[in-house]
């Protein structure tokens, strides 16, 4: 993998009276003279520049209501369908002559999030000279010739949709063809690489070889899946298919209007384009088969790019694929982008219980989930008097293009931690433990921010699930897929989230109502707070209560389906009818 250096220039030399910065924020750096283009500015340096949150100016955030991002979504899947050839052409001179659906499953996943990326940052750039096109300002950028080795589409997202260099060079070439007459260009030196030997091969493992062998299936081992069941729905697979194929032409994707790009996106494409894909050899001819069949895909077609192309070859010969809900934030968020072209535009999805999400398409089909089948009322209190908190990613560049928080939504965020936990006793936070998201790249600090301003809190550490199963209470600050494995589990919890910061589908907003009136679900940390104050005494015995358990079966039932018995019957008898 390669790893950038340090630009060469001081950058804090660059520094004018006021200076836009676009990546990241120079050392020692005045707040009165700097204009922050956003959190990301301050990612991996927090400790740095103390209290930066609430000393430094930001750049206008031009995604504040679910319209505009929903138009930001639109233009992000025109652009990457209208590429898809461009793209494959560059890859392949002969690629006219392999059919649309070998380059939309092959290039889709990864061009999708290079798309996002491109529309995202555009539109800052275009709120950005919105709000200080007249201002005399300095503006370092990096220049159009830097080079990025991504290894693969993963390697992209960490150190391109996520990192410093990347981001700070998208926007430089975003912002040059439409650069006002007042701003002063500091070009900064171009990033070197240094770069790894990866011509070794990687050590034999066994985990690797069984991956790879369960992969091969017709149904792989998804998450929560045993192997056995893995088997038997592949051998449920193994059939023609003689119903309507729903699978859907990205084409419908396309739009006249576009994303409004100042400049040639292919450059921005090439830059982004990981080897693993400039590694490919394609096949020089695609024939239907006689008959169609169905996979199932696993949700390594993200990122492992030789899998994605097995399964573009599959497609191509005029079979179709179907996928299986992998996380909670499905049927619940109302925007979203790579989903709808890769996931949902297949011949089925399967969901944990739900039928409808907002304005997506696809054949939608709920089955109960054996991870969550596997849990269905297991909570087991432990004994312990502990209060478990789990917070969730808190990326400082918006690189999803979805219901999410946006950059500066993603600080208050963080700030909610703390006024949750302000407002219970210190004796409740000393029976507190805090489990914090994974450590990625390009993301503000979780843990090492929390837990210095509440020294009596604990930090959660090894296997999240037997702690959920365990604890006398857990508390969420955001909807996911450990919200649905506690209310599948029965595991007594209280949420909290702003519902502006996180928009639901009008599917899902119905069903947060239901637990608001159960006193399970809350808009403010204060609220939530009072709440854990107020049932902490009798927690079990006011998850108990009937209106609780009835909101939490309802919601169970669209969001998170469980039957009596195996599920195995009906995933069979689905498979076999596709």
């Amino acid at each position: 993998m390669c790893q950038f250096t340090e630009n060469k220039m001081d950058a804090e030399s660059a520094l004018q009276p006021l200076t836009l910065v676009l990546g990241k924020m120079p050392r020692e750096a005045d707040p009165a003279k700097v204009i922050a283009a956003g959190p990301w500015c301050f990612a991996g340096q927090e400790d740095f520049f103390p209290e930066w949150e609430n000393r430094y100016r930001f750049a206008p955030e031009p995604l504040e209501n679910g319209e505009g991002l929903e138009c930001a979504a639109r233009d992000c899947l025109a652009l990457c369908v209208d590429n898809i050839a461009l793209v494959a052409r560059h890859l392949c001179p002969d690629a006219g002559k392999l059919p649309d659906a070998y380059w939309q499953i092959l290039l889709a996943p990864w061009l999708v999030d290079v798309c996002r990326q491109i529309v995202e940052r555009n539109l800052r750039v275009q709120a950005m000279i919105r709000a200080y096109s007249d201002m005399e300002l300095s503006v370092p950028i990096l220049p159009g010739n830097c080079a990025f080795d991504f290894v693969d589409e993963h390697d992209f997202t960490l150190r391109g949709s996520l990192g410093t260099d990347f981001n700070h060079w998208l926007f430089s070439r975003l912002l040059e063809p439409i650069w006002p007459a007042s701003w002063k260009k500091i070009e900064l030196e171009p990033t070197s690489r240094i770069c790894k030997d990866n011509t070794q091969k990687a050590p034999f493992s066994w985990r690797a070889t069984a991956k790879k062998l369960m992969l091969g299936l017709g149904f792989p081992k998804l998450k929560g899946m045993t192997a056995f069941q893995a088997l038997k729905y592949s051998l449920a697979l193994n059939h023609p298919c003689n119903g309507v194929d729903h699978s859907l032409d990205l084409k419908i994707f396309t739009t006249a209007h576009g994303a409004h790009l100042p400049l040639d996106p292919l450059p921005i494409f090439l830059a982004a384009l990981p080897q693993s894909l400039k590694d490919l050899r394609h096949p020089a001819d695609l024939k239907k088969n006689a008959t169609a069949r169905v996979r199932v895909g696993a949700i390594s077609v993200y990122e492992d790019t030789q899998y994605r192309q097995k399964l573009a070859i599959w497609r191509a010969r005029g079979n179709r694929l179907a996928y299986v809900q992998h996380g909670g934030n499905y049927g619940q968020i109302e925007v979203s982008c790579d989903r709808d072209c890769v996931e949902y535009s297949q011949d089925a999805f399967f969901t944990w219980g739900w039928k409808k999400q907002g304005k997506a398409r696809g054949n939608f089909i709920p089955l109960p989930y054996p991870q969550l089948q596997r849990i269905a009322n297991k909570w087991n209190y432990s004994g312990k008097e502990d209060l478990l908190f789990v917070g969730t990613e808190m990326p400082a560049y918006g690189y999803r293009l979805e219901s999410r928080p946006n950059p500066l939504q993603t600080i208050a965020y963080r700030k909610d931690k703390a006024v949750f936990f302000e407002n219970i006793s210190e004796e409740l936070q000393a029976k507190s433990f805090y489990r914090p998201y994974f450590d990625i790249p390009g993301t503000l600090q979780d843990a090492a921010w929390l837990l210095p301003r509440f020294p009596h809190i604990r930090l959660c550490e090894g296997q999240l699930l037997p702690r959920i199963l365990s604890c006398k209470l857990l508390v969420l600050d955001h909807h996911g897929t450990t919200m649905l494995e506690a209310l599948v589990a029965n595991t007594p919890v209280v949420l909290f989230w702003n519902p502006e910061s996180w928009p639901l589908c009008p599917e899902a907003e119905k069903l947060l109502e239901i637990l608001a009136r159960a006193g399970i679900w809350f808009a403010s940390p204060q609220k939530a707070a009072e709440k854990v104050r107020n049932i902490w005494g009798h927690a079990q015995v006011w998850w108990q209560e009937t209106e609780v358990q009835k909101a939490r079966r309802l919601y169970c039932h669209e969001q998170a389906l469980t039957i009596n018995g195996s599920e195995n019957s009906l995933w069979i008898k689905t498979l076999k009818s596709l």
